[in-house]
């Protein structure tokens, strides 16, 4: 560059300071910009103007030089080009005719916040600015640590935090450079160093549930985690920790018997600790195989005529969460009638075909007379048998299609009913299903959680009975299914050692395969029984919009389950209204109350809805004044099995 006079006619300018416009205009179409810019200020027709610049009537005429002689005839000089060029943010264009300036910068990024240490909350942006003057003008890019960040090539930079990874140094590199790409000098700002926020440990990928890995050779679990500071990993075999296994990746060498078993990794920070999945890694031997294995879970606990029990609830979700883990596909219900429980039955009966793992769990009252019964929520005080769900009428309907494997667990009393308070029962004729199956009875196994006569027991002040917390050690561990059982009695018993054991676990196994709980599912297409199946227990939390029509508000309502992974209790939760009571009816009485509200969260939970309700009426207030209602049509929110067993 060298200086000019700001009065030099543009056809006075020397011959390389005209061909370094002519080529700087050319490059990427400059001349358009500085065209309609030049049309605007002479009120030009912008569209013929910019037609008439790029016509071509000599070899050698380019559309920038073209421009220039235009603006030449013009009487355009070297500080009437400066001003049009600036006015059409052509910088590196008009440093072609400007004098040089020194690179300077004018804003480092840590002046807006006078530190050089910036806390940032994840999920919050960090905005940075950095201003150089010079000409050349100059360009910026943005660094963290050594890294050039990518689209980042302005004076401020704006990007969210989104990971304990983006935490460190920021710096902004200024430099000038000519038209021609060639660099002639560069600055580095002051640096910021970025913290972000504690984070709590969350899991964003978790190992495969299953692995078979042949003998002699390797296998390789790897999980992610974020938080921030960044996490720490320990893995676990058997729980037992892996000396040395403090990284995000396992990897075993040399795999044998010894190896088989339970692996997960404990992930911490100073915030928070997570664990992941366990990883059952078994070897790859011939094993059996299910097209599906299902399962169905009912827990009765709250009685209209008898005592509650306190750990039922808790038993069942508890078995049916550790079958989905390993595998299983569940139905899951809490407190239904006789009517709704001989539905269910059915309808799993119909499901249970050729190839198919089946399991059926209730945690109930029960009683024992010839064979067993568990009792539904609607048991009259004095029951007879048919009030009740007989073993045989289960058997019958599970063996009718001949499951590949049939488990039967009753967590239930196996005593007699008082003649005292119960006399008519001693009475009744008994009616007793007949089952048959072409199988001969094969691979069917009855567990109960104590043998005849005797109570099943509730532990005091725990969360589960003393059958579930000794099965949950077991059911999920890759054994057969007879030392699965012969497990849970063998623990029971010395829980029991010293005292008397009133409580004695028993079941009986006509099994001649080593099945496992654990075996895996054929890959090939399933049966259309199966996919039916899981399209009946399908269910997604859902977020809805609903609408007070006398006062004009739309809010959103998410409607989910109540308690995992009980499929017939059903909440729904009001969002975004403040400074109002909420409250939340059926439409049509019932006779026995299935609706619950908690007005502090507006919330509430329904228990069994059936499609005979009608909607859910969900009405606001304010001052304990009325002042609007509509109503949620909750029966298309729900899994579709409720239908079937509510008909």
């Amino acid at each position: 560059m060298i200086d000019l006079d700001k009065d030099t006619y543009i056809e006075n300018l020397p011959t390389s300071i005209y061909t370094e416009l002519v080529n700087a205009l050319n490059k990427d179409a400059a001349w358009v910009i500085l065209a309609n810019h030049v049309a605007a200020e002479l009120e030009y027709s912008r569209d013929s103007w910019i037609q008439f610049l790029r016509e071509n009537k000599y070899p050698n005429n380019s559309p920038g030089q073209k421009l220039l002689h235009e603006l030449n005839i013009r009487m355009c000089n070297v500080e009437i080009l400066r001003i049009l060029l600036s006015d059409s943010k052509l910088y590196n264009i008009l440093s072609v005719i400007s004098d040089p300036e020194p690179l300077n910068i004018v804003v480092h990024p840590t002046e807006e916040f006078q530190n050089d240490v910036l806390q940032v909350s994840f999920g919050r942006h960090l905005r940075l600015c950095c201003k150089a003057v010079g000409m050349p003008p100059p360009s910026y890019a943005w660094y963290h640590g050594s890294e050039q960040l990518h689209n980042s090539a302005s004076s401020d930079l704006d990007i969210v935090i989104t990971s304990a990874s983006q935490a460190g140094e920021y710096r902004c590199k200024v430099y000038q450079s000519k038209n021609d790409g060639t660099l002639i000098s560069t600055l580095i700002s002051k640096s910021v160093t970025v913290q972000v926020f504690p984070i709590p440990v969350v899991i964003e990928e978790q190992p495969q549930p299953f692995l078979e890995v042949k003998e002699g050779e390797h296998f390789t679990l790897c999980c992610k985690a974020n938080g921030y500071p960044e996490p720490c990993y320990q893995w676990f075999h058997n729980n037992t920790k892996l000396e040395g296994e403090t990284s995000n990746i396992l990897r075993v060498e040399q795999f044998s018997s010894k190896d088989e078993g339970k692996y997960y990794c404990y992930i911490y920070n100073i915030v928070s600790e997570a664990y992941t999945q366990r990883v059952h890694v078994m070897l790859d031997l011939p094993r059996l195989k299910a097209v599906a294995k299902i399962a169905l879970i009912i827990a009765n606990e709250d009685y209209e005529h008898h005592e509650c029990l306190l750990t039922a609830k808790n038993d069942a979700a508890h078995i049916g969460n550790l079958l989905k883990d390993i595998g299983f596909e569940v139905i899951c219900l809490v407190n239904l009638t006789v009517t709704q429980m001989k539905n269910a039955i059915k309808l799993f009966g119909k499901i249970l075909t050729n190839d198919v793992y089946g399991l059926f769990y209730f945690a109930g009252h029960g009683f024992k007379m010839q064979e067993s019964y568990m009792l539904a929520t609607d048991a009259p005080e004095t029951y007879l048998r048919k009030d009740a769900l007989c073993e045989s009428e289960l058997l019958s309907a599970f063996l009718e299609n001949d499951p590949e494997l049939l488990i039967v667990i009753l967590d239930i009393c196996q005593t007699l009913p008082s003649k005292q308070f119960n006399p008519e029962i001693y009475h009744e004729v008994p009616t007793v299903k007949e089952y048959k199956s072409k199988k001969n009875l094969r691979n069917l196994i009855q567990a109960y959680s104590t043998s005849s006569h005797r109570p099943s027991y509730e532990k005091a002040h725990s969360k589960y009975g003393l059958y579930v917390t000794h099965l949950s050690k077991y059911i999920t561990e890759d054994m057969t299914v007879t030392k699965l059982f012969e497990a849970v009695g063998k623990s029971i018993d010395n829980c029991f050692k010293g005292k008397e054991r009133n409580q004695i676990p028993m079941f009986a196994s006509s099994v001649t395969k080593p099945f496992r709980l654990t075996d895996a599912t054929y890959k090939k297409s399933r049966p259309d029984s199966i996919n039916c199946f899981s399209k009946l227990i399908s269910f997604s939390t859902q977020t809805v919009n609903i609408i007070f029509s006398q006062i004009n508000v739309c809010c959103r309502v998410t409607i989910s389950l109540f308690m995992e992974p009980y499929l017939n209790l059903i909440k729904v939760k009001v969002l975004d209204l403040q400074n109002v009571d909420i409250h939340f009816f059926n439409s049509i009485p019932l006779k026995r109350n299935n609706l619950y509200e908690d007005q502090c969260n507006k919330e509430c939970w329904i228990h069994n809805p059936q499609m005979n309700e009608g909607p859910l009426v969900i009405s606001m207030s304010k001052d304990g004044i009325s002042v609007a209602a509509t109503v949620l049509h909750i029966k298309n929110y729900m899994p579709p099995v409720l239908k079937l067993i509510n008909d």
